[in-house]
């Protein structure tokens, strides 16, 4: 009976120790629990991010740079870390699926776009951007992700449909992905996503595979028509400073002579006016000195040999002509 009385005594006082030596290491798992727990505010900050405190669900002042965070546990404040310097892509390639060259028109099987002269493309755009605005990102939207794709390509669609499928396929790809940028980041500043569009690319516009040869073609055709014009439009280029150079050239002898004309009739009517006035004064002497000029030019010309005058018509001697043959002309009198 005594060996079972001193068996029980120990046995409590070893369950006594055992429950203090519990006791003791609950206090410190309590400890490290409670020191845990007030010490879960507290959050390192990359180089990269951006620390945004919210206080009961609220924004806490302006977004912490990077370095530590030192903020109240859980459900007192959340801290929340976006990547403010960090290039994020998004893939726009719901155009461009995998199934895009069965043939099919259906545009829930098979995606696609319109453009402005209402023909079939297909296409693949990559989005590029940065946070702006921390808080704004954070708490602006809460499927901001679907939210902001639905925008790129509700952008994307409006900038394919504003041009022509020429256009699109050719010399319009760099066009369409800056209206899209514009239409999108005006979408997204209005709804206050804070996001900030950096680039959007076009890495991928062609029609549907059935028709892609006539496309082609017709790109090809189009192309070439543009050529000829071109060089039509040089050729001209190069030839009319010659046409105009030679134009002016004729103008101004036709201008020339029109003048040296005009000047010589005006001379010789001059001088008719005051040969009239003389004829009127004196009309024997007159026409005596115009024989007599018409002779000094006529007789030079006829060869003459001597002038014989007499009571009526004077009569003319000339002089013997030679001929080139032989045979000699006889002189002659004129009447």
């Amino acid at each position: 009976m005594k060996r079972k009385k001193t068996d029980a005594a120990f046995t409590s006082d070893d369950v006594l120790a055992a429950l203090r030596s519990a006791t003791r290491v609950l206090g410190f798992g309590m400890l490290g629990v409670l020191l845990y727990y007030f010490t879960s505010g507290i959050a390192m900050v990359a180089p990269n991010e951006a620390g945004l405190v919210l206080r009961l669900g609220r924004p806490l002042g302006a977004p912490r740079p990077p370095g530590l965070l030192l903020a109240f546990p859980l459900p007192i404040d959340e801290v929340i870390k976006v990547p403010v310097k960090t290039v994020q892509e998004v893939p726009l390639n719901l155009w461009a699926c995998a199934g895009a060259d069965s043939g099919s028109l259906d545009p829930a099987a098979q995606p696609y776009s319109l453009t402005g002269d209402a023909n079939i493309i297909r296409a693949n755009f990559v989005v590029r951007y940065q946070i702006a605005d921390p808080a704004a990102y954070a708490l602006g939207a809460s499927d901001r992700d679907g939210l902001r794709d639905a925008i790129l390509y509700q952008a994307a669609c409006k900038a394919v449909s504003a041009m022509s499928v020429e256009n699109a396929l050719t010399v319009g790809k760099n066009e369409i992905g800056l209206s899209a940028l514009r239409l999108a980041q005006a979408e997204l500043d209005r709804l206050g996503l804070g996001l900030r569009l950096l680039a959007f690319e076009t890495k991928e516009i062609a029609p549907p595979s059935t028709v892609a040869g006539a496309f082609q073609a017709v790109v090809s055709a189009k192309v070439q028509a543009r050529t000829f014009v071109e060089e039509a439009n040089s050729y001209a280029a190069s030839q009319l400073p010659g046409a105009e150079a030679e134009a002016n050239r004729i103008r101004q002898e036709a201008e020339t002579y029109a003048q040296g004309t005009i000047a010589k009739a005006r001379g010789e009517a001059s001088a008719f006016n005051a040969l009239e006035t003389q004829y009127a004064a004196n009309p024997t002497l007159v026409r005596a000195r115009l024989y007599g000029e018409a002779l000094s030019v006529a007789l030079p010309k006829a060869k003459l040999s001597t002038l014989l005058p007499g009571t009526g018509s004077p009569r003319v001697l000339l002089a013997p002509q030679v001929d080139k043959s032989p045979r000699r002309s006889e002189p002659d009198s004129l009447p």
